[in-house]
């Protein structure tokens, strides 16, 4: 089975990594499989730590490829993190 290729991850992208572990259980598996990859961990591998399926860790390594961390975040993560400032700007306002 063919490996997927993973780009240079910046440092400041490496935090960001790090930061979404525990923090939304969507965003935390799909950081952890970026991480596992970085590490040089297989697909296969990663699919036995994980449980998850080839394709999906695939799906998630090319989003993060294009994307960078803009492509594995939640976009519920996202929904609820406008929503919060838009409470507080009202609270301000």
């Amino acid at each position: 089975m063919w490996n997927i290729y993973l780009r240079e991850i910046s440092i400041k992208e490496m935090n960001d990594l790090h930061w979404l572990l525990d923090n939304d259980a969507e965003s935390d598996y799909r950081a952890r499989i970026i991480l596992l990859r970085d590490a040089g961990y297989t697909v296969p591998e990663i699919r036995k730590i994980t449980n998850h399926h080839d394709n999906n860790i695939r799906k998630w390594i090319h989003r993060f490829n294009e994307k960078g961390i803009d492509g594995i975040v939640s976009r519920k993560h996202i929904r609820n993190a406008y929503k919060i400032m838009d409470d507080i700007e009202r609270k301000i306002v």
